[in-house]
């Protein structure tokens, strides 16, 4: 739900909470007052000006309350969202970190294991990157670290899931995926890392790579680890 349709669904809320104050004014007149249940509709007549006043202004306050509450609410969760996102995502990549992909690769063995679909894990480490480190700074070696994540998330499927899993690690999940569609990925994955090279701040090119190691499981079965 956007931010504009919860405070538009809180606000109609209070308008029609709103709307029911004139009613229980009448309610409470009409079986507190003989007169009235003699002639209810003569009494909304006589009273017009206090029926209006009681439905004009409490609609007004509760809209104004639903609207505030609903405000507070989508702010309350804009932020339990961000909070969500932080705990499962590395910051500096923005891929999925090694506890939100281990629970998703929980979750796909479980699914495969139900469904007979087979499942596929490639394990991509970036080569000599301890190197690029050493020798152009951990600045270049982030660079490296951020572009190999680019690729990935470019070379995957749209529901595979891509992870920064060490300092140096990678994984790609492709779940319902065979051992054809992970040597497409890998070998896109291959590509996507090699070109373009990275332009330094110091106008140096840097060039990466890395080395993947592909598993899959045809016929997964609820304690198979992938990862072995």
């Amino acid at each position: 739900m956007t931010r504009r349709s919860l405070r538009s669904t809180y606000l109609l809320i209070g308008l029609l909470l709103g709307a029911g104050a004139p009613v229980g004014a009448f309610v409470v007149r009409f079986f507190a007052f003989p007169s009235v249940r003699q002639a209810p509709l003569a009494d909304v007549r006589a009273n017009k000006f206090f029926y209006v006043y009681q439905l004009v202004g409490s609609c007004g306050v509760f809209a104004i309350a639903g609207y505030l509450a609903g405000d507070r609410a989508q702010r309350l969760q804009r932020a339990e969202a961000f909070y969500q996102t932080l705990s499962e995502h590395d910051p500096l990549t923005g891929l999925f970190n090694d506890r939100a992909f281990r629970n998703r690769y929980a979750r796909a063995i479980d699914r495969a294991a139900r469904t007979g679909q087979p499942l596929s894990l490639l394990l991509i480490d970036a080569d000599h990157l301890k190197k690029i480190n050493d020798q152009y700074g951990h600045a270049a070696g982030n660079e490296a670290l951020v572009h190999i994540a680019n690729a990935l998330r470019v070379a995957k499927r749209a529901d595979d899931a891509a992870a920064r899993w060490g300092g140096d690690e990678f994984a790609i999940l492709l779940a319902d995926g065979d051992s054809s569609a992970a040597h497409r990925v890998a070998n896109n994955v291959l590509a996507r890392v090699r070109a373009p090279a990275i332009l330094l701040d110091s106008g140096q090119q840097l060039r990466v790579s890395v080395t993947i190691g592909a598993s899959t499981a045809t016929r997964v079965k609820e304690n198979d680890d992938l990862f072995a």
